[in-house]
């Protein structure tokens, strides 16, 4: 008896660890966000929650050939470039010679990448409605950029 409480604290204790790791909520940080830089534009990357998709690889997204994360189920990230034709990828992608996906960015010009889930691997799509990609992340996580490109959140 001692040992199924002990065993059903433990797994407690872990599902709140795990919930913790957790990034907030775009809905709930979105107006903390810190403000895109007037010479840069900001690309946001997203993927939707999607059946089995936590099994499915999670490869490097490159833009410019530089690795600025990785792509998850139900998480979100964004980085801030320079205006200009800038090129995303995944690294399983680039590894296979794919070409690249090309996204023009204006200063001050946010655009949004939604990452989807065909045939087991990640398809990238630059979605046309800004509007659509807000409502799409509204419930996903922060999943943060590569360290290198990571904007700290206060969400406190």
């Amino acid at each position: 008896m001692k040992s199924g409480i002990k065993s059903s604290l433990a797994a407690l204790g872990a599902a709140v660890l795990l919930a913790a790791c957790a990034g907030p909520r775009y809905g709930d940080v979105a107006d903390r966000i810190p403000a895109l830089e007037a010479a840069e534009g900001r690309i946001y990357f997203y993927q939707p929650v999607t059946p089995n998709g936590d099994k499915v690889a999670q490869p490097a997204i490159l833009v410019d050939d530089r690795k600025v994360g990785r792509s998850k189920s139900g998480r979100f990230f964004f980085v801030d470039r320079a205006p200009g034709e800038v090129e995303v990828i995944t690294a399983t992608d680039r590894k296979e010679r794919k070409d690249a996906l090309k996204v023009p960015l204006a200063a001050g010009q946010t655009r949004y990448v939604r990452v989807d889930v065909a045939g087991g691997r990640q398809v990238l799509r630059l979605e046309a409605s800004a509007d659509e990609a807000v409502q799409a992340m509204k419930d996903l996580r922060y999943w943060g950029a590569g360290h290198r490109d990571r904007e700290p959140l206060r969400y406190e």
